[in-house]
């Protein structure tokens, strides 16, 4: 082609010249001889003379007719089509290499990338990932804005365990000493703030999920497929494959670090490293997508890209001339749009019955800028490859668009004009073209025509692009609906990157008016991360639950003896300096510590004696001897409970950096319902419930837990619950801490995060109730078989006196002792009322067996009780003589033996009525006490005696008849009453004589 060789563009317009003197010559031979009516030539010219003219020449030929005239004109078609040809086959290589090569992509990563280390960098070096004085700064103004706050239990907990010349400084060597300045120090920052390495171990894991199942095969709906090559379309054409993968594209070479890194959390970073790829922090990993990056493996072949676009659209410009040389501007517009700014069909899913046909099809700007079909592949796909690919396209187009705009200048008004005032101005063009004059004019229709073109090119460019970004946030927004938390929080810095990016590489667009409306995730995407933190933590304290057997709390760590006392010498020898969070156990963890019971520390020094000197700390170092040791402690929650709250922390974090993302988009948060903090706050609340939850019915079999697993679940519950008011205050010296507060809004974000700590508080109540209530089910339900079982055949009608307790006190006893002793992890108002409940349901079914009436139907022949199946127990006594009440004084006593040894006071009260009972049955003054005229003197001496219960009593009492007197004098008893049959029949009318006046 002559366009593409030294010297041919003169050439070509030589060319186009001589064509041009071509046509005018032959059409001027033709009409050379003919004369006018008035004596000119067709012409116009005079005749030089009136009388004759000289005639024609009959052998002067036209340039046309002459061989060289000829085989020229045979040659201009040719050398026309073959620079069309070279024009076209330019465009095409250009093409091929800036979408399916991924030029465009690598430009935009580029983009992308330099974006978000400014931002994160920020104005100054100032910002998060700035310089290390800027952690500084914040962490004072924050500790400024909590000091002027006085009341509220989250103020005052923001206060505890935090001094900043000593954390502030902790935590900013250790940042500056971690990772440099940009993305990973702004992560690494911002997990910082909220207090992450203050309480827990920087090597402990995060359990966030991330969604790391994106090694899914490539088949057609795990992967993205490359639908085409240059200008490829459904039909077939130019398809590279039916199931190319993207990984070529998304993977290494998209500038991601790598699949299997990517969702991965990585737990060694630094500035230095091995020759191996980067292995970043954590929070860094799970915070910041891949791409972003400043180190990645890809950024030098990236930025060679984007300096080189300038030089990469010469092709499109070349073509351009090419086209406007020869007439065929009109032909050069239709084929670059329809190569740069077409869509292709898609498949937009399946129907309901799961097939897929042509209704299914859907057309995508972004699948042609692409080359992939952007319907297919898993949400873990998108949000790892597919979304930063995506975005760097988009980015890379509006590069190229502004590269192409270098040169071509046009008024503001042209462009808001739209295609009316382009078609228009083109519309005056061509009638100025026609008027204009031979020297002029084709100059001025060329400007004309040339403004026109740009002007249309860029609304055609505006347009697509505008397209591409809609399409963009509509399948963002349809995607976030089965995304993760990590997922949401890095789409929402990627976008935030994007939007930045586009407004710098290309902010004459129009489009970047709406950029806002068009890439707002959704109205409610705040609610769906809270909702997607709820159901993380649920699975999170389920799995950790699990994993924890509970068979005895976590025994604590040696302290220093300044934390013992609640706070660390300072140089003046005060304690003003807070104490430091304890690491792995914060938030007031470290303070749940049960101390051993009086009863415990005596049976295991008793059962140290027992194994003498020989088996001393061998076997003997069992958990009831550790705890018979001054020295040693044991916390009263369980391994779970850090887990737990650590999982509630690290949501919280990645929470709060998802809300602030979404913030620099342009979502408003109304301050009355505590603007963005608050939504952060509210994640934290609905967390800590659903936590209380999975911490309860963290368990498959829920109705075999035994007494002790019961006992460890409420107490957990409890420890989580006494960790929230410092986990509150954490949060919110964070938000204050990453500017999420206003200084203004100070003193009202603090009342509502008092008002959300009062609603966590409220959960926590809830499930601590109803697990307590659980324990004495268990305990009661146990006592109730113990009952059953021991007293199901038991014979009251004893006819002697024991001298040592019966068989079912002494279990019942034993069965309470060691309910008791599993106590020792809840606190001690729930452990004095599971005495006080236990104790009180055994002298209350004691009573209700003694004193209700029998059922008739229970009664056999030989004077046997039968169980009572419709009640599930047993029956009330039949029968019982004085030395089975006798007998029942002694059990009674024993029973308060056993309550005073627990140390709980007033426990052996609950044994009153059923002593106040026997002992009254027993008293020789029970006739003259019966009496109406002695009932003063009666609740004098038995205040919790009850004459109707005394009746049924005495309806059941075996009295002794003439067989007794005749055995003679030695079985009277003078210690205690026994009453003869007509004796028990007087008082027992003296009884309902009283009761029915």
């Amino acid at each position: 082609s002559l366009l593409f060789i030294p010297g041919g563009m003169n050439n070509l317009v030589n060319v186009a010249a001589y064509n041009a003197i071509l046509t005018k010559e032959g059409s001027g031979a033709k009409a050379g001889g003919a004369d006018g009516p008035d004596g000119t030539n067709s012409g116009g010219e005079k005749k030089e003379g009136d009388a004759a003219a000289a005639p024609p020449t009959p052998n002067v030929l036209s340039l046309a007719e002459t061989p060289f005239g000829s085989r020229a004109m045979q040659m201009l078609p040719k050398i026309e089509n073959e620079v069309l040809m070279g024009a076209r086959r330019g465009l095409n290589r250009w093409f091929l290499d800036i979408r399916s090569g991924g030029d465009g992509a690598k430009a935009g990563r580029a983009c992308l990338r330099k974006c978000a280390n400014s931002m994160a960098i920020g104005p100054g070096r100032l910002g998060l990932g700035g310089k290390v004085q800027s952690y500084y700064w914040r962490a004072k103004n924050a500790d400024n804005l909590i000091s002027r706050v006085e009341q509220g239990r989250v103020a005052r907990a923001a206060r505890a365990a935090y001094w900043f010349e000593r954390d502030c400084r902790q935590e900013a060597e250790r940042l500056e000493g971690k990772c440099g300045m940009g993305m990973e120090r702004r992560a690494e920052a911002f997990a910082s703030a909220f207090g992450w390495y203050r309480c827990w171990d920087e090597n402990a894991t995060i359990d966030v999920e991330t969604g790391d199942d994106s090694n899914q095969g490539s088949g057609s709906r795990h992967g993205f497929n490359n639908r085409s090559g240059h200008g490829s379309n459904r039909s077939g054409h130019g398809r590279r494959g039916s199931s190319s993968s993207l990984s070529f594209r998304a993977g290494a070479s998209a500038g991601q670090i790598s699949t299997k890194r990517d969702l991965s959390i990585g737990r060694n970073s630094g500035r230095g490293g091995s020759k191996g790829p980067k292995s970043y922090s954590q929070w860094a990993t799970l915070l910041t997508p891949p791409t972003l990056f400043e180190d990645a493996p890809t950024r030098n072949d990236d930025e060679t890209k984007l300096y080189s676009i300038p030089e990469s659209v010469h092709p499109v410009r070349r073509a351009e001339s090419a086209f406007a040389l020869l007439g065929r501007v009109d032909e050069f517009r239709q084929y670059y749009e329809q190569n740069r700014f077409g869509d292709m069909k898609i498949s937009a899913g399946s129907d309901d019955n799961g097939d897929m046909g042509d209704n299914n099809e859907t057309r995508s700007s972004l699948s042609s800028l692409t080359g992939d079909d952007v319907s297919v592949g898993t949400d873990r796909i998108f949000f790892a490859k597919s979304l930063p690919h995506l975005c760097a396209s988009v980015v890379g187009f509006s590069c190229v668009e502004a590269a192409l705009e270098m040169g071509n200048f046009a008024d503001d008004d042209d462009i808001e004009g739209g295609l009316t005032s382009a078609a228009a101005k083109s519309d005056s063009a061509t009638g100025a073209a026609a008027t204009s004059s031979a020297t002029g004019g084709g100059k001025q229709t060329s400007q004309t025509a040339s403004s026109s073109s740009a002007n249309t090119f860029r609304e055609s460019s505006a347009k697509y692009e505008r397209a591409l970004i809609t399409e963009l946030g509509n399948i963002l927004r349809k995607r976030a609906i089965g995304a993760t938390l990590a997922e949401l929080a890095r789409a929402s810095c990627l976008m935030s990157a994007f939007r930045s990016a586009l407004k710098i590489v290309h902010p004459s667009s129009v489009t970047r008016r709406s950029d806002k409306e068009l890439l707002a995730m959704d109205v409610d995407i705040i609610m769906t991360g809270m909702k997607l933190s709820q159901e993380e933590t649920l699975k999170a304290t389920a799995r950790i639950v699990g994993d924890d057997r509970k068979e005895k709390p976590v025994r604590t760590t040696r302290t220093s003896s300044n934390r013992h006392r609640g706070g660390r010498l300072d140089v003046d020898g005060g304690l003003n300096v807070p104490p430091e969070e304890v690491v792995n156990f914060p938030f007031g963890l470290s303070e749940s510590k049960q101390r051993p019971t009086a009863e415990a520390i005596g049976v295991a020094i008793d059962s140290l004696d027992s194994l003498g000197p020989n088996r001393r700390g061998g076997l003997g170092g069992s958990y009831m001897q550790d705890l018979a040791a001054s020295e040693v402690e044991y916390y009263t929650f369980s391994e779970s409970v850090p887990q737990v709250v650590r999982a509630i922390h690290a949501r919280a974090i990645a929470f709060a950096a998802f809300a602030l993302s979404q913030e620099e988009l342009g979502i408003l948060f109304a301050f009355k319902k505590g603007g963005i903090a608050g939504k952060v706050l509210d994640c934290v609340e609905e967390c800590v419930a659903v936590a209380a939850v999975g911490m309860m019915d963290g368990y498959e079999h829920f109705d075999e837990l035994t007494v002790e697993q019961a006992v460890q679940i409420t107490a957990n519950i409890a420890a989580l619950q006494t960790s929230l008011p410092r986990l509150f205050g954490t949060i919110m010296r964070g938000l204050c801490h990453t500017g999420m507060i206003r200084a203004d809004q100070i003193e009202d974000t603090f009342q509502y995060a008092d008002k959300t700590l009062k609603g966590a508080d409220k959960s926590c109540d809830a499930r601590v109730g109803s697990m307590y209530s659980l324990v004495y089910e268990i305990c009661r339900n146990k006592l109730d078989t113990l009952i059953n079982f021991s007293l199901e055949n038991f014979q009251w009608v004893s006819k002697s006196a024991r001298d040592m307790p019966n068989a079912y006190c002494e279990s019942l006893i034993e069965y309470m002792r060691a309910t008791f002793r599993c106590l020792g992890p809840m606190d001690e108002g729930s452990r004095a009322g599971l005495h006080f409940s236990c104790c009180g349901h055994v002298a209350e079914r004691l009573v209700k067996l003694l004193t209700d009436k029998p059922d008739p139907k229970s009664e056999r022949p030989d004077g046997i009780i039968d169980n009572d199946l419709s009640k599930g127990g047993i029956s009330p006594i039949n029968k019982i003589d004085a030395f089975g009440l006798k007998n029942l004084a002694l059990d009674v006593k024993e029973f308060e033996s056993f309550a005073d040894s627990t140390g709980v006071p007033q426990l052996g009260e609950c044994f009153n009525e059923l002593k106040c009972l026997a002992t009254a049955l027993l008293d020789r003054d029970l006739p003259a006490l019966l009496q109406p005229e002695n009932e003063n003197a009666r609740r004098r001496r038995y205040p919790f005696l009850s004459l109707d219960k005394v009746g049924n009593v005495l309806e059941k009492y075996v009295g002794s008849g003439l067989g007794d007197k005749l055995l003679g004098s030695s079985r009277k008893n003078d210690e205690f009453l026994m009453l003869e049959r007509k004796e028990v029949s007087q008082l027992v009318r003296v009884i309902k004589m009283q009761l029915n006046k």
